[in-house]
């Protein structure tokens, strides 16, 4: 942030407790330009995915809003919108990590083996056979899960269910899975 940037952002901070909703606009756009180029980097440097950067951006923006009253004017501006991204990164972060702790990674290839399916090329026609067995809630979980790499979090919004919901779903799939497997069937 340049001093001058820094200087249209406080008068338009000041601007906004006067009412001026339009200089209060230009400086949220002015930031958000500003931290789209300067996220993807940090995300990367936090092992996080910088295709989160709109994400990361809109939070860090709802944030100065939200927060926007906290801001004391006789303090630089510089400092008290660095705390606000520190803390939607930190925020960020811890996200990712308990969406990859309730990830389920089940390859295509472990989930073969889990079904007891040879390993010919066959593989994953027997994977698909045996999935068109379950019923079709069990399918949608295992599909988003196991096949296409969503997080718990991100199914249950697909499929319009409960985290909790995917999660017995997930297992009790996987059970009739393993029953039908060590019982030949399929």
């Amino acid at each position: 942030m340049t001093a001058s940037q820094q200087q249209r952002w406080e008068s338009a901070m000041r601007a906004e407790r006067q009412g001026d909703a339009k200089a209060y606009g230009q400086m949220l756009a002015e930031i958000a330009q500003s931290l789209r180029t300067g996220i993807p980097g940090r995300l990367r440097r936090l092992g996080l995915d910088p295709q989160e950067t709109e994400d990361v951006v809109q939070e860090i923006l709802i944030g100065l809003h939200d927060k926007r009253h906290t801001w004391d004017e006789e303090r630089p501006f510089k400092p008290w919108l660095s705390g606000i991204v520190h803390y939607k990164l930190v925020d960020a972060v811890r996200r990712t990590s308990r969406e990859r702790a309730y990830k389920a990674n089940v390859s295509l290839d472990e989930l073969a083996e889990i079904i007891g399916t040879s390993s010919d090329p066959s593989r994953a026609m027997d994977v698909e056979r045996k999935l068109a067995d379950l019923p079709s809630q069990q399918q949608d979980v295992v599909n988003a899960l196991a096949i296409e790499g969503d997080t718990v979090r991100q199914a249950a919004k697909k499929l319009n269910r409960s985290e909790a919901s995917i999660r017995v779903t997930f297992n009790r799939a996987l059970a009739r899975l393993f029953d039908t497997a060590r019982s030949g069937k399929g």
